[in-house]
């Protein structure tokens, strides 16, 4: 439902019949862009979760304190979800209680991309965390071909079970940012990484330069995060992101494909849950296919030895412990 709202919106974009209003929740941060595509995706999928499985059901969604959110609900009715579209993959699954739960809610990762027109980045991610463990999650391609040419593409898996697709044929490729990587201009390995220019992130691309590689743009955590998970590319990293809703979906995926995925430091994604430390999203992530050239520990191990990266650890370790 989200992909629908966001390929609407699109549309208008691309009929002349609206112009999109892009406001910033960060005046100084380009990345806080927000679009009408945000709280109607937000809006649609809050709803239909809500019309399921009513108010009890805990969904922390990326824009829970926008007005425009609530305006869109009032009155609106949903379809029922099709609550057996996967159980031939996933089998009986046993019963728990709602209040186990907590879905996380992206509702359009990689907005500043969707407002560039740099459409192939974008996605919708619904993640469902029980405790302080990603355990499943949805991500929703809206514009798996870059533009409206092709209906929109699902990928759902569960941590270390299994992964599916429903929807347009995934099929990946070439990559988002940079059309015509050829293996000599951006030679192999290829890791991941977005437009950043904190000191940590340029230290964290000087260290993949030791593996030969070289670092390719990808917009999004998600996007991120699922091309790591197809082999796309050999890493995938991340100096900070936005909260639990950035990566719990693309976290359980990554995991159902066979890959890992850790933060900057090599500990566990720990940003779930009511445990969660302080400026949890700051340890950022690295995320690796389950066959890699560029070996997921000694990735952790590379990055560790730079003074930019060790002098976050510190920070974040420090401010935690109270030292």
């Amino acid at each position: 439902m989200g992909c629908r709202e966001i390929r609407s919106v699109q549309q208008a974009r691309d009929d002349g019949s609206s112009t999109m209003a892009v406001s910033f929740k960060d005046s100084d941060d380009a990345t806080s862009a927000l679009t009408e595509a945000d709280t109607r995706a937000q809006a649609a999928i809050v709803g239909a979760l809500r019309s399921e499985w009513g108010e009890e059901l805990r969904i922390i969604g990326e824009e829970d304190d926008n007005a425009d959110v609530a305006s869109l609900l009032e009155g609106r009715t949903f379809d029922p979800l099709d609550r057996t579209l996967f159980d031939d993959e996933l089998g009986e699954t046993a019963d728990l209680d709602a209040a186990d739960f907590t879905i996380y809610v992206d509702p359009l990762d990689a907005t500043r991309e969707f407002v560039d027109g740099r459409l192939e980045n974008c996605q919708v991610l619904v993640g469902i965390a029980i405790g302080d463990q990603a355990v499943a999650g949805v991500i929703g391609i809206p514009f798996p071909a870059g533009d409206l040419s092709t209906g929109e593409t699902i990928v759902y898996g569960m941590a270390d079970v299994g992964t599916g697709v429903v929807g347009e044929p995934l099929a990946r490729g070439p990559f988002p940012l940079e059309r015509n990587i050829d293996g000599i201009k951006f030679p192999r390995p290829h890791v991941a990484s977005g437009r950043s220019q904190s000191p940590v992130m340029k230290s964290a691309r000087d260290a993949v330069n030791r593996f030969g590689g070289s670092n390719v743009q990808y917009g999004g955590a998600g996007n991120k995060i699922l091309a790591a998970a197809l082999g796309e590319v050999s890493a995938s990293i991340q100096d900070r992101y936005g909260g639990p809703w950035d990566v719990c979906a693309p976290e359980a995926i990554i995991k159902g494909f066979g890959g890992k995925i850790t933060d900057l430091f090599g500990q566990d994604i720990a940003i779930y849950g009511p445990n969660a430390p302080r400026r949890c999203s700051e340890r950022g992530y690295v995320a690796t296919p389950p066959s890699s050239d560029v070996p997921h520990d000694a990735l952790i191990a590379t990055l560790l030895s730079q003074s930019d990266v060790k002098q976050h650890r510190e920070d974040l370790i420090g401010e935690d412990t109270g030292n």
